[in-house]
């Protein structure tokens, strides 16, 4: 310890949790810490210096117990987790469901505990309109499927075999977490 530490802002709470739906509150609440979190430790790799001190920050930990839900808000999370300074560990602790799925695998390091269950399948939407807004929204909805395997085969070892097999015969694909841990999904199992 140095006497200077004291001067020192304390460190942020770098341990997260999503156990609820994935809707504009639960995202708004995990992008606001991780930004908050980027911003103290930009700072504090200024300030350490000063003091002749290095800085070496703990990665973010966010648990992950959650069935899913909304893509466009789950897509503005992995935009703020992709840009994340500081690293991010995603840890599956229970469900790790349709967009729990996606935050897991957009962690820079993935875990699931051994009785974790990640589920992956084809966008779910629910449109009742007009056959042309049905139209568009058929096409946004390609459009989000579309981006949801290009993020997965980048960050797993899952194929696109795969992937198609799941889109033509609509699987939910429940996995363990040592089927997980082969496809790449996670690195480890807690």
């Amino acid at each position: 310890m140095n006497d200077l530490d004291g001067d020192l802002p304390r460190p942020k709470r770098r341990t997260l949790y999503l156990a609820a739906q994935v809707n504009q509150k639960s995202m708004n609440d995990l992008t606001k810490a991780i930004i908050d979190i980027n911003q103290h430790d930009r700072y504090m790799e200024k300030l350490y210096p000063i003091y002749d001190l290095e800085y070496k920050p703990k990665p973010i930990e966010i648990y992950i117990d959650s069935y899913g839900g909304a893509v466009y808000q789950c897509m503005g999370l992995l935009g703020i987790m992709n840009k994340s300074i500081t690293p991010i560990h995603t840890i599956a602790a229970g469900a790790a469901m349709s967009c729990g799925f996606m935050i897991l695998i957009c962690g820079h390091k993935r875990f699931g505990y051994e009785y974790s269950t990640p589920l992956y399948h084809q966008v779910a939407t629910g449109f009742f309109r007009k056959v042309k807004d049905m139209e568009e929204s058929l096409e946004e909805t390609k459009r989000l499927q579309k981006k949801i395997e290009e993020i997965t085969l980048e960050r797993t070892n899952i194929s696109q075999k795969r992937l198609s097999e799941i889109l033509k015969n609509k699987i939910d694909w429940y996995m363990t977490p040592e089927e997980a841990l082969r496809l790449g999904v996670i690195d480890g199992i807690v």
